[in-house]
């Protein structure tokens, strides 16, 4: 930026005394002295434009280098950010994929007697409001709340706002097919708190379970009901 100014101070200088002495009124009587000295004065300052325009040459030309050099600088570094960065989601997908082999290695857990707190949450808000960024939220909040019991899950919550009906499916990984019974158990116990929850029509569960073998295995189940005031009746199992 300081460059930038002194370029244009140089340059406005110069255009300055170049218009103030193509500006210059002559007597038209003048002697030839004073001619002579009006010429010398004015080859002088031709020359001293000269200075100036090669002056402001370098200075633009040393400006160009810099701001080469600094965009040389800032690619090197944008690239160490990037490995750095790549680096770091190989290392966060080694975690997340270690993690996972250890919560799936686990126990399932009993369902609480107390449930998870499902009433807690702003059911109606969802068909009110038609706020994505809340319902990611609960969404998020009871996938971590139900892992001990159920394994490694993904909470979908399905709004269907002409019915006011809501529906909640959990999909996952469950880890052994040991857990199966466990697992059972625990579906029926998040059903049964789950009545509580406001226009609340259906409950979708598909959980994969690992044999001895091996082999991946897959359950799942769907509980449904008429309107809130019922209870959920297990319609289809699949195993």
């Amino acid at each position: 930026m300081g460059l930038i100014i002194l370029i244009l101070i140089i340059w406005f200088r110069r255009m300055f005394i170049k218009l103030q002495l193509e500006r210059l009124q002559l007597p038209t009587n003048n002697s030839l002295s004073f001619q002579r000295k009006l010429d010398y004065v004015k080859q002088a300052e031709q020359g001293k434009h000269v200075s100036a325009l090669l002056l402001v040459v370098f200075f633009i030309a040393v400006g160009l280098l810099l701001t080469t050099y600094s965009l040389f600088r800032m690619e090197d570094q944008l690239s160490i950010v990037t490995k750095r960065n790549n680096q770091l989601k190989d290392e966060i997908y080694l975690v997340k994929k270690e993690q996972k082999q250890l919560i799936t290695k686990m126990p399932i857990k009993a369902y609480p007697k107390d449930g998870i707190g499902l009433k807690a949450y702003s059911w109606e808000e969802l068909f009110s409001e038609e706020n994505r960024e809340k319902q990611y939220q609960i969404e998020s909040d009871i996938s971590t709340k139900v892992s001990p019991y159920f394994g490694l899950s993904t909470t979908l919550i399905v709004l269907d706002v002409p019915t006011q009906t809501l529906n909640i499916a959990l999909a996952g990984d469950s880890g052994s097919e040991d857990n199966r019974k466990q697992i059972k158990d625990n579906i029926r116990a998040f059903a049964k708190e789950a009545e509580s929850i406001s226009k609340l029509t259906q409950i979708t569960f598909q959980m994969n379970l690992m044999s001895d073998k091996e082999k991946k295995k897959t359950y799942s189940c769907t509980f449904s009901r008429e309107n809130e005031k019922e209870s959920f009746s297990l319609v289809q199992e699949e195993e």
